[in-house]
């Protein structure tokens, strides 16, 4: 009886549960692979706490070639590439470090002239027998296959719609042919088991969460977990690297996501590293040229995770280098060549998984092409009118379902939609207080009445963004989290809110003198700015304090954010009792 109990615990991920099909149990699984839907296979939660058991065999399915998968970007750039596994190469873009896919530079004129190099595909090459015994040596660290699909399972269910540097078809499905096929190592299956084992531990960074209460998997802790993915994956990327100097895209890919967990854990100058090094390979592999200027022997999906993998390292890049007041590793603009096709165009009525990502990139365009030079002198006439152009040319192009005042008709259908919109909105009003952030270092005494004015609208976008994240984490639950979308900006937020409420005449009054330059379609700031009163901007700036205090159990960043508002909070008081 109880045997027969057992065997009715659903095990089944929930497409094949509902359809009762015999599944088995791999992530995904063979039906949803079948189906062509991986990204739907997702197991219920329970599995996450079961015992330990032995997992013989879970690590006999090692990578093999992928001849037979070679359909989308095999890992690189849709063709293998060219790899240098041997102490040297007779390659010309290798020795001269040509950029793939230029249509200018010497090899494109090589190449005009007929001749074209030999590229082996990387599944036809080996390794040393030195280096395969280094790579067997670190795949027996792996943790089981059991404990990994754990983590797999809440990142395509919980972590990924954040920021989707992965497409998801295509890697479920290589995912499951790292592990079934017969054991052969390429620099295409190393890089891919860095790729999986930093989305691992990335996920990994989440929990326990409101879903996953448990801080162990299958009886290991998170933190052993953690540690013996990135082990792995530091080891087999030095052995990538080693054997194909140039990397590809898959190598954009697993440095953006260390990049993410770098962050997550506080490291930003780390982050920044590896999203430079990511830059860099992407510059290697043509990725910023363009849709145009790439092979036309790519498929639709490999354009497809180009663009999306582009998009990603721009919007990063753009956020980072605006953060952290340092110049940006890409061009300063993106083009409809960069996008996705079916975002390659605005005003898209209806969104999909990707539709938030694509704005950002436009988001972090628009800024980009407006911005001053750095280290330039603030002057409120030309902030005034980089807000009144955001305000006539990015907000009038946003699809309903993102516009500030959204429509919610697709919300049923999407589930996420209501979050990555949040995460825009944040985005958007981060954006506006950057444009105005310089105003505290001092303006133009020729125009006191608009420098006034800006100062209020800069408090009035700080408050904007702590009522976005408030709303963000509500809707996360308001559970502990090391989510930088929440941290970062309530900090910075704050502390512009800190250094305004330094003076004791803000915010002041409002005239018709401190009115924009022009009349404007559409204000967000308006409305805020002109209610704004000093006891609302205590107010935000205690409940930011409040909610890093909150998170300071699970991260540094926050901890040394409250840390930082509470010895400022203390000065301000001093200051204003003097």
């Amino acid at each position: 009886m109880q045997s027969r109990a057992r065997k009715r615990v659903v095990s089944s991920c929930i497409p094949c549960y509902t359809k009762k099909q015999k599944c088995n149990r791999r992530q995904p699984c063979n039906h949803c692979v079948h189906r062509r839907r991986p990204e739907d296979c997702i197991y219920v939660p329970a599995s996450a706490s079961q015992t330990p058991q032995a997992a013989n065999g879970s690590r006999e399915g090692l990578p093999a070639g992928d001849d037979a998968q070679r359909p989308v970007a095999n890992g690189s750039d849709g063709r293998a590439g060219t790899s240098t596994l041997g102490q040297g190469s007779n390659s010309i873009a290798e020795l001269y470090g040509y950029v793939q896919h230029s249509t200018t530079n010497t090899m494109a004129l090589v190449r005009r002239l007929g001749l074209e190099e030999d590229e082996s595909p990387m599944s036809s090459q080996s390794f040393s027998g030195e280096t395969m015994d280094e790579i067997e040596k670190s795949m027996r660290k792996l943790p089981d296959r059991e404990t990994l699909d754990v983590l797999m399972q809440y990142f395509v269910k919980e972590v990924h719609w954040m920021e989707q540097v992965i497409f998801l078809p295509w890697f479920l499905g290589q995912y499951e042919q790292w592990w079934n096929q017969e054991r052969r190592y390429t620099v295409f299956h190393v890089e891919f088991a860095v790729l999986f084992l930093r989305v691992c531990s990335y996920a990994s960074q989440f929990l326990p969460s409101p879903s996953h209460t448990i801080d162990r998997i299958r009886g290991m802790p998170l933190d052993d977990v953690r540690h013996a993915c990135d082990n792995v994956a530091d080891d087999l990327a030095a052995i990538g690297a080693r054997a194909d100097a140039r990397g590809a895209l898959i190598r954009v890919q697993h440095l953006l996501i260390l990049g993410l967990q770098r962050q997550c854990e506080g490291r930003m100058h780390a982050f920044r590293e590896a999203l430079g090094d990511a830059a860099r390979v992407a510059h290697r592999s043509g990725l910023h040229r363009g849709r145009a200027a790439w092979d036309h022997g790519l498929t639709d999906a490999d354009m497809e995770i180009r663009c999306r993998v582009f998009c990603n390292l721009f919007v990063r890049d753009s956020v980072l280098s605006r953060q952290l007041d340092c110049p940006p590793f890409l061009s300063p603009n993106i083009t409809s060549e960069h996008l996705p096709y079916t975002h390659s165009s605005p005003n898209d009525d209806a969104p999909d998984g990707y539709s938030e990502r694509a704005l950002q990139a436009r988001l972090a365009s628009f800024w980009r092409g407006v911005a001053p030079r750095q280290d330039s002198e603030y002057e409120p006439i030309l902030a005034a009118d980089r807000y009144g152009k955001f305000c006539s040319e990015y907000l009038p192009q946003l699809p309903p379902a993102f516009a500030l005042e959204p429509s919610i008709e697709w919300d049923e259908r999407f589930p996420r939609l209501r979050l990555q919109r949040q995460i825009l909105h944040v985005a958007i009003f981060e954006s506006l207080r950057y444009n105005f952030r310089p105003v505290l270092l001092g303006g133009s005494a020729e125009q006191p009445m608009l420098v006034a004015s800006q100062k209020r609208a800069l408090a009035a976008a700080a408050v904007m963004v702590l009522d976005g994240v408030a709303k963000l984490h509500t809707m996360l639950g308001n559970s502990h989290t090391r989510l930088p979308t929440i941290i970062m900006p309530t900090f910075e937020a704050a502390v512009v809110l800190m250094r305004l409420l330094m003076d004791v005449n803000f915010p002041g009054t409002t005239s018709s003198a401190d009115a924009p330059l022009r009349p404007l379609g559409i204000d967000p700031l308006g409305e805020t700015v002109a209610l704004l009163t000093r006891i609302q901007c205590r107010q935000a700036v205690k409940q930011a304090n409040t909610r890093l205090d909150m998170l300071a159990e699970v991260s540094n960043m926050a901890k040394v954010g409250a840390s930082t508002l509470g010895s400022l909070a203390a000065r301000l008081s001093s200051s204003i009792v003097e």
